[in-house]
């Protein structure tokens, strides 16, 4: 049996770390030495190492020792090529024009060069050695988890960890190296609870707080030794990591981890903006929280990186970074309570926020069920787009498991697990009666079910395509045709459950879903707030009508009008069960929602158009996208209309893009308006391209019903299971 390491915490991994934990004792010397101010002694333990050995993969003791300097440049090896956490602090760190090799350049070693710069400021004092702890072991820390990932995928595709002496893949090893860094050498409990890790960060964290439990330890702490001990379970199974269910439970698990590192690094912030004598710590913690926001939304970003890491922090500021910051917790995955009240009772008191009530308005719309986590499906397009950005060497396979597994829609996460529905968990079939008025017809047309997953996963294993086409491509198909598709089964399945009286779930659960997945979770509580931050058919309206002129007078889509009055009186109908008045309001829902992909379709074809037979342009991948979004059910009402789109939209090698021109494309979608009901006040016309030159005069709306017939079909997998019957992945 291998050697183990046992924390005085009450932990004992599976595997040794006692090395790698020691790296905490170069922090506490670097403290010390610091403390005597001398700091040439404190820059050497930084620089060489003093307590951490490095052994090769035959297990012989290395020359030099693992320092802090070498971990903080880590990247540049290639160790971090795969890690999303450090994808995402890159991106929060660059300006929104520059590119991924710019960011890197710039900023890959920002932990390093800060702590180098504290290290030869003598008026620091120990600082340096906290940056250590705060910017760079919490990073090497995390990796660890995303490296156990990959190491869990190699043994899912043969691999045989056990075997290998080596240890060059060790799912194992690296969870446990996890642990070991987060709580390091030498941390002890009650009542000093010293220590030099993001353990001790956490206490101090919950006593400033009130988050510690009636023994002392603080909540984080004791959450994260439980979802590490869910790791160890789940690792010490049968053929751990060569089950689909057991990779699923630690990319979960991981996550849930991740997302609790962060509760002590704001709780931190807070404290240090808070206190006069405690603001030379702003910038690190800011550091440590900020850019992680690139994976939320891009407004709130913008702004906490201009008040704390573009320029120096100013208390008058105070306010509205906490504010700011408060929006942001439940995109990082933790709530208000999570976080807690700075230091109650007393004069500098900072209230714990409200956290989201059940029926939190979205864009104006306020549903009459808890579906907000559902909405943030949208922040798992948006970090398959960021983590696309980066060059791979596995075909991005944390973007895959974005996509496979998801992150952001946090149903629950009762024993420590995470409950989500996820991008791939709405393209799949099931034998639940469920009812997409239009099924059929994507089935005929692609001929296929799971059009859209099998796309995706084509595209994420393409190797000899363009890559930008192929980094616009993928995010592309989960906007506008995974999500889609799913809420048009949504719309069917609501109408189905409207005259029933028995179920334990009412069709206004699945009403408010379709809503929660046409606004997105990054839009604001009011329609007029609502901003450019989202992904989903919203902001694609808001977009479309800026540029075919159908706005209102507030400047946002005249079809989010609408379709925010349908939604109420959708969810009205539906509580008093007037299935007759909602069969009318569901069928011109269900329409409505396709004039923003047909705006966007032909934007894409008068951009497109202006292109050569050897372009790669991105606009190309999108465009087809958009295309197959809408395409079966321009072929169910007009074939021919459904072939000119299809000819102009779809790529091809040596192919002119829109060869017959944007109003070919235009015109087609023309001939199907008076079938889906939506006329030319909704469509409107950009750049000389007008869908409604044939117009004659007559305004169209619909009128009635989209002649929903009982026909049961194995659509995707039912919203009940997802998230209000989800099994449990504990």
């Amino acid at each position: 049996m291998s050697a183990t390491t046992t924390f005085e915490v009450g932990i004992t991994t599976l595997t040794d770390v006692d090395a790698i934990s020691r790296i905490a004792l170069d922090v506490r010397d670097m403290a010390d030495h610091l403390e005597r101010n001398e700091f040439i002694d404190a820059r050497r333990i930084y620089e060489e190492g003093k307590h951490t050995p490095q052994y090769d993969a035959y297990g012989n003791e290395k020359d030099e020792f693992l320092s802090l300097k070498r971990m903080a440049n880590a990247w540049r090896g290639g160790m971090y090529d795969e890690d999303p956490t450090f994808m995402f602090q890159m991106l929060g760190m660059k300006d929104s024009a520059a590119s991924v090799e710019d960011a890197l350049s710039s900023y890959g070693s920002y932990a390093d060069l800060y702590v180098t710069e504290l290290l030869n400021d003598y008026a620091s004092g120990t600082l340096g050695a906290q940056a250590s702890t705060i910017l760079i072991v919490s990073m090497y820390a995390t990796h660890q988890l995303w490296d156990g990932m990959l190491d869990c995928f190699a043994v899912y595709n043969g691999y045989n960890a056990e075997a290998d002496q080596t240890g060059r893949i060790n799912p194992k090893q690296s969870f446990d190296n996890f642990i070991a860094l987060y709580v390091g050498a030498g941390q002890t409990l009650a009542a000093d609870w010293d220590g030099d890790m993001l353990y001790e960060l956490a206490q101090a964290g919950s006593n400033l707080f009130d988050r510690a439990s009636s023994e002392g330890e603080a909540i984080v702490n004791s959450a994260i030794k439980e979802l590490y001990q869910s790791i160890q379970r789940t690792l010490s199974e049968e053929d751990y990591c060569k089950r689909d269910d057991s990779i699923e439970k630690l990319w979960l698990l991981s996550n849930r981890i991740v997302a609790k590192t962060y509760i002590p690094m704001v709780q931190m912030l807070i404290h240090s903006m808070k206190q006069e004598d405690e603001a030379h710590k702003v910038k690190m913690y800011a550091l440590a929280v900020i850019p992680q926001l690139s994976q939320c939304r891009p407004s709130i970003h913008g702004k906490l990186k201009n008040y704390l890491l573009d320029k120096p922090y100013d208390k008058s500021d105070f306010r509205r970074i906490v504010d700011l910051l408060q929006q942001s917790y439940d995109c990082l995955g933790f709530s208000c309570e999570d976080v807690g009240v700075y230091k109650e009772g007393t004069e500098d008191m900072v209230a714990e926020c409200a956290g989201y009530e059940k029926y939190h308005p979205m864009a104006g719309f306020t549903p009459k069920r808890d579906v907000r986590t559902l909405s943030k499906a949208d922040l798992d397009i948006l970090a398959v787009k960021q983590l696309l950005q980066f060059p791979s060497t596995t075909q991005n396979k944390m973007a895959q498991l974005y996509f496979k597994y998801g992150k952001a829609a946090e149903i629950d996460d009762n024993d420590f697990g995470f409950r989500l529905m996820s991008l791939h968990d709405m393209t799949q079939p099931s034998d639940e009666g469920q009812w997409s008025p239009y099924y059929s017809d994507y089935i005929e047309y692609f001929g296929r079910e799971k059009n859209g997953d099998s796309a995706i996963m084509v595209a994420f294993n393409d190797r000899n395509g363009d890559a930008a086409q192929r980094r616009a491509f993928i995010p592309a198909l989960m906007r506008y045709n995974v999500v889609p598709e799913y809420m048009m089964s949504l719309i069917g399945y609501s109408l189905q459950l409207c005259p029933e009286t028995d179920n334990e779930v009412t069709p206004v659960q699945y009403w408010n879903a379709f809503a929660a997945l046409y606004i997105g979770s990054m839009e604001g509580m009011k329609s007029s707030n609502s901003n450019e931050d989202g992904v989903m058919l919203w902001s694609v309206a808001n977009n479309g009508a800026r540029l075919f002129n159908t706005q209102n007078d507030k400047f946002t889509a005249r079809v989010n009008d609408e379709m925010t009055d349908l939604l109420f009186a959708g969810q009205s109908e539906l509580e008093r069960k007037d299935c007759v008045n909602f069969e009318k309001t569901a069928s011109r829902v269900l329409h409505l929602m396709l004039v923003p992909l047909i705006q966007s379709t032909i934007y894409y074809a008068i951009v497109n158009a202006k292109l050569g037979r050897d372009s790669t342009a991105e606009s190309l991948a999108i465009g087809e996208a958009l295309a197959y979004s809408v395409l079966p059910i321009v072929s169910k009402y007009d074939k021919k209309a459904a072939a000119v789109i299809a000819r102009n939209m779809k790529r091809g090698p040596g192919i002119k893009p829109v060869a017959e021109g944007p109003q070919a494309v235009a015109n087609a979608f023309f001939k199907i308006l008076d079938d889906i009901g939506w006329g030319c006040e909704y469509v409107g016309q950009h750049d000389g391209i007008d869908a409604c030159e044939q117009f004659d005069g007559k305004i169209l709306k619909s009128r009635g019903s989209m002649l929903f017939r009982p026909r049961a079909a194995t659509v995707f997998i039912g919203l009940a299971t997802a998230i209000w019957g989800m099994r449990s992945l504990l």
